[in-house]
């Protein structure tokens, strides 16, 4: 029929334009209406910035990564596209739509951080020297405490796949212990490093607490008000064994009270917040609490520090990572002063000043597959040094070699020749990377660096390994406290499989330093 022809080509022509409309309309959209911040800071870090127009062939070459960068997060429906591939792959094929978590029935979110499915399958177990190294410092630990009249606990909270292992998805099957039973088993023989472990007492808590809900978020990783007030059962009982006077609060002393907040959970940062609720409770005392008000505004701080109107009570130091959130206010109530660090590290100068009657740590089972307890309270300076100097296997000598890290465009670094031999470091946040140097068998380097820095605080070395491959101050740094002006410092680095370049911050204020010398020698294990 000749005379339907026009009308083909015209429904051509209109499908034509809107299919290329719909393809132009979010790029218009990211130019005059672009997403929000507050829209991508839901997921927990900050949007892309709008490359500046290259400068340089250096620029020229790095520009278009840039722009695809900040056009990813600046594409128009960027939010509602995101939502819609969410909701269908979790909500109706019950799959996860992140590779960060893996979801179960209900649905029940898990993290995949740190390993934690082959943690969880056995599959990423300890090496010997792993345990060999974790057995020894916890063993310091204690006897460093033990020689200063203190108290030492080491608690290992457990993951949400271990306390609800049915709820994981069945695909990842157990074919071995995971780094937590691995160990159990091995300090089981062992004396000085003992571990509590509160998996039972959770998993007792589920049996407790059925009736009311969940001892963790479904929605997130972390265990709720009714697996945070178990866990503190358990460590205050344990405590309450080495400290006289401290002992744990009975449930009934205590109301869990149903709220609408949501706490930990997925739901925001998949844009699903209105379709994924879970239940919640918040544990109240009913007794009067000898704590002020402005220590429970302040739970979230990195630093929080309790002070308690009995003065008679003992005093505490409690190191811990996210799973002590929670338990802050149960533990406060129980120690005249108690102050709270969110850090992994072993303050050694901390605890010295403070001088509580117990110090207690506290990280979640996956840590185990995370941190890496590349220092011992033992390897003081003076300790140090002396090894250092008892030492003729020089590893690295000198500063010729040293560079600016330039993998964070943001912390650029200027390093120039200062004196007679010496450095000068325009110190931005980036670090110094030493070049590669390989550790003889049977033993471990020790750093020696001596500088000038512009103002007190700390110093830190960072470290790769063959597993873990990436910088992280909190789980593969050392500190070593510094004065302003003239510094010596050592480093003993006890990390199996040690790989790649150490990178050294002189200091992590921002400022000029004053590089004189660096040398790095092997010290027997």
């Amino acid at each position: 029929m000749p005379h339907a022809l026009p009308n083909h080509r015209a429904a051509r022509i209109v499908l034509s334009a809107l299919f290329c409309a719909a393809l132009a309309l979010p790029g218009v959209l990211a130019w005059i209406a672009p997403p929000s911040a507050a829209s991508i800071e839901r997921e927990f870090r900050r949007p892309a910035p709008k490359p500046e127009a290259p400068r340089s062939l250096a620029s020229a070459l790095a520009w278009p990564r840039a722009f695809d960068a900040w056009f990813s997060d600046h594409y128009g429906l960027r939010a509602q596209l995101i939502r819609w591939n969410n909701a269908l792959r979790l909500l109706f094929f019950g799959e996860s739509p992140t590779s960060e978590i893996v979801a179960g029935p209900g649905p029940s979110l898990f993290t995949t951080r740190d390993h934690a499915v082959d943690v969880f399958r056995g599959a990423d177990p300890f090496s010997e020297s792993e345990l060999a190294l974790w057995t020894q410092v916890l063993a310091d630990r204690r006897a460093w405490c033990e020689a200063r009249g203190v108290k030492y606990v080491f608690a290992i909270a457990p993951n949400k796949e271990s306390i609800y292992p049915e709820r994981f998805p069945a695909r990842f099957d157990k074919i071995g212990p995971t780094r937590r039973e691995q160990l159990l088993a091995h300090l089981s023989a062992r004396a000085g490093a003992q571990v509590l472990d509160l998996t039972e007492a959770v998993r007792a808590s589920r049996e407790e607490f059925a009736a009311q809900g969940d001892v963790y978020f479904p929605l997130g990783t972390h265990w709720n008000d009714y697996g945070a007030f178990a866990a503190y059962r358990a460590l205050l009982g344990h405590v309450g064994e080495l400290v006289p006077g401290v002992r744990p609060r009975s449930v009934d002393e205590f109301e869990f009270a149903p709220t609408d907040f949501q706490d930990d959970t997925w739901a925001g940062r998949l844009y699903l917040e209105d379709l994924l609720v879970q239940p919640n409770v918040e544990v109240r005392p009913r007794f009067a609490s000898g704590l002020d008000e402005q220590f429970h505004k302040n739970l979230k701080a990195i630093a929080l520090d309790a002070q308690h109107r009995d003065a008679s009570l003992p005093r505490a130091v409690v190191f811990h990572d996210s799973m002590g959130e929670k338990l802050r206010p149960l533990l406060a109530e129980h120690f005249s002063r108690c102050l709270f660090r969110w850090e992994s590290d072993f303050d050694t100068a901390l605890i010295e000043r403070e001088r509580p009657d117990v110090v207690i740590q506290v990280f979640v089972e996956r840590a185990l597959a995370a941190f890496s307890l590349s220092s011992s309270p033992l390897d003081t300076q003076e300790r140090c040094a002396q090894e250092f100097a008892a030492s003729s296997q020089v590893l690295l000598h000198g500063l010729q070699a040293l560079a600016p890290d330039r993998s964070n465009s943001q912390r650029v670094d200027r390093l120039q020749a200062h004196g007679a031999g010496g450095y000068e470091l325009a110190y931005a946040g980036g670090g110094l990377l030493l070049p590669e140097f390989d550790v003889p068998p049977g033993t471990w380097p020790v750093l020696r660096v001596e500088f000038d820095a512009p103002t007190g605080g700390a110093a830190l070395l960072e470290f790769k390994t063959a597993r873990f491959t990436e910088y992280s101050r909190r789980a593969r740094g050392v500190q070593r406290p510094t004065a302003a002006g003239a510094n010596v410092l050592y480093f003993k680095l006890r990390v199996p499989a040690l790989r790649g370049r150490l990178r050294l911050h002189p200091g992590l204020a921002e400022g000029v330093y004053v590089l004189r010398d660096l040398e790095v020698r092997a010290v027997s294990e």
